[in-house]
């Protein structure tokens, strides 16, 4: 009697098809999760960012807005971020006359009250538009889609020590003032 110890054609095909259907299951799943991570990242990055300038300008490294339609816009190359460098989570690195903390006196010239609100941008053209650091979600991460991104000031270009303008609408920021803004820009590239 021979004894064949191996397995035959018909098992192998069993477990191949077996592992393809777990693949094909598994696929999206990771996909999800790490597409998910991303996005979380990415907030989180805009918050961190935010909260920067909010030290930096308590600090007084920037001028805070007086009046109420003043507002004060850190461009992100002017902040060095502890984590998240110049690369966003989707690997596109960040584009800085399209990223910034724009600082808003809700308040009056006498009892200041500021508000921050951040718009992150890459290259690969995710985008955060314009918002409250603590009401941003990843639902609000939105890519190639300009009618969600118009919070975006282009070109951003200002100064190191900060160069004065007048912007005539910054979307997302209508509720507080929908006229023209007296600006304080701060940003390394100049234009």
């Amino acid at each position: 009697m021979k004894n064949n110890k191996g397995f035959t054609l018909i098992e192998l095909l069993a477990v191949i098809v077996i592992l393809a259907i777990l693949l094909a299951v598994a696929l999206p799943m990771v996909t999800k999760y790490i597409t998910n991570s991303k996005r979380d990242s990415f907030i989180t990055t805009a918050r961190e960012f935010a909260d920067t300038v909010e030290k930096d300008a308590t600090s007084e490294l920037y001028d805070l807005p007086i009046g109420s339609n003043d507002v004060t816009i850190v461009s992100l190359d002017q902040v060095k971020l502890q984590k998240g460098g110049t690369k966003s989570p989707f690997s596109g690195k960040w584009v800085n006359d399209s990223s910034y903390v724009a600082i808003v006196n809700v308040g009056t010239e006498i009892d200041p009250l500021y508000k921050y609100y951040v718009t992150l941008t890459d290259t690969k053209r995710y985008t955060i538009p314009l918002v409250e650091p603590d009401k941003a979600s990843t639902k609000q991460i939105v890519r190639n889609n300009a009618a969600r991104t118009k919070a975006i000031i282009t070109p951003l270009c200002g100064t190191e020590d900060g160069e004065y303008k007048i912007i005539n609408n910054i979307a997302g920021l209508e509720k507080i003032n929908s006229g023209s803004w007296n600006a304080t820009v701060y940003s390394k590239e100049g234009c």
